[in-house]
């Protein structure tokens, strides 16, 4: 940690060690616009389990230290071209969130743009 995040201990541990930017699958849903609100199966009212997050961006301005070490040396970290290697628009730059139900495949599975 450098002196600039000395004031900022809790953002630091946010943007740098704990909150991974970019896709990812399973683990806990991001907070994002809203508050963290769990998701009810329909079918049999089980909590939905966070299957997939497709974000528009795999880092941003405030997280850097995320870039893997291949990708550092590609150009600008703040260029869209570098940020964003899959090229996928999520809702003016969000994250799509998909969740499915723990108790059976068949049951419908829920989604979150945020």
């Amino acid at each position: 940690m450098d002196s600039s995040w000395a004031p900022y201990p809790d953002s630091f541990y946010g943007s740098q060690l704990s909150v991974a930017p970019g896709w990812k699958v399973g683990g806990w849903p991001p907070w994002g616009l809203t508050d963290p609100i769990a998701r009810f199966c329909t079918a049999c009212g089980a909590k939905m389990a966070p299957l997939l997050t497709i974000a528009s961006n795999e880092w941003d301005s405030s997280n850097h230290g995320w870039v893997p070490y291949e990708d550092q040396a590609l150009g600008s970290l703040d260029d869209s071209c570098v940020t964003n290697p899959p090229k996928v628009q999520v809702s003016k730059g969000n994250r799509l969130q998909l969740y499915v139900c723990p108790e059976s495949p068949d049951h419908p599975h829920t989604s979150l743009i945020q």
